[in-house]
């Protein structure tokens, strides 16, 4: 990529352009700013003189982002639907595969127990059982919050609706606690909810919103050295 184009690339992306397209058409303008260069070169004999005068017939920044920003198609979906892509997605996805492992899990013991007939379950049945909670309401969250910041600091999307966006993901897992009992030779097998409370809230949210927090940090950083 040019560095004449670095300006526009930033725009488009800040503007909500998927970065897909925006390769796309910056490739697109850089071929054609080579031909608009090649034809002022045969026309004058100042090669810095011909560079300027094509790219004033390109046509300013502005109007080159305009452009792309305006065609709606090209945009990501935290743009168009922030709402959906931000909060309603991730907190679809956390409460989907939550519901699926909790299933999986009680399908296992329910299949263990079938074949130990009467006798005691496996001790591994127990620890297995527990780590899977526990990743379905403290690791998943954070995966998906880690994943929402990457994709929104791609995207150079506003900061509000990510930071919704991983503080609903914070909040859903440290409230949906999955507790899951394993049946004896007298009792039945349960499942339960047993919320966190804020200090759990606190601590998952703040692991979460981290490397998000640490690439917005980074990227006005390097914004204030370059000017």
């Amino acid at each position: 990529m040019q560095a004449s184009f670095d300006p526009l690339w930033r725009r488009l992306l800040q503007g909500g352009v998927r970065r897909r397209p925006a390769r796309r058409y910056l490739a697109e303008l850089r071929d054609h700013l080579d031909d608009l260069i090649a034809e002022e070169r045969r026309a004058m004999s100042d090669p810095r003189e011909a560079e300027t005068r094509a790219l004033s017939r390109l046509g300013s920044i502005e109007m080159l982002a305009d452009a792309m920003i305006e065609r709606r198609e090209f945009q990501a979906w935290g743009r168009k639907a922030p709402v959906a892509a931000y909060l309603i997605a991730p907190a679809a996805a956390l409460a989907a595969i939550t519901a699926l492992t909790v299933v999986g899990v009680v399908v296992t013991v329910k299949q263990v127990q079938a074949g130990a007939g009467a006798g005691a379950l496996p001790g591994w049945l127990s620890e297995f059982a527990a780590r899977m909670m526990f990743f379905s309401h403290a690791i998943l969250p954070l995966l998906l919050a880690w994943a929402l910041g990457v994709a929104a600091f791609r995207n150079r999307s506003a900061p509000l609706w990510p930071a919704s966006g991983i503080v609903a993901l914070a909040a859903l897992g440290s409230i949906f606690h999955p507790i899951l009992t394993l049946p004896t030779a007298t009792t039945h097998g349960e499942v339960s909810i047993s919320p966190d409370g804020i200090a759990g809230f606190a601590v998952l949210l703040a692991v979460a919103a981290l490397p998000y927090a640490a690439l917005l940090v980074r990227r006005s950083a390097r914004e204030r050295q370059t000017g």
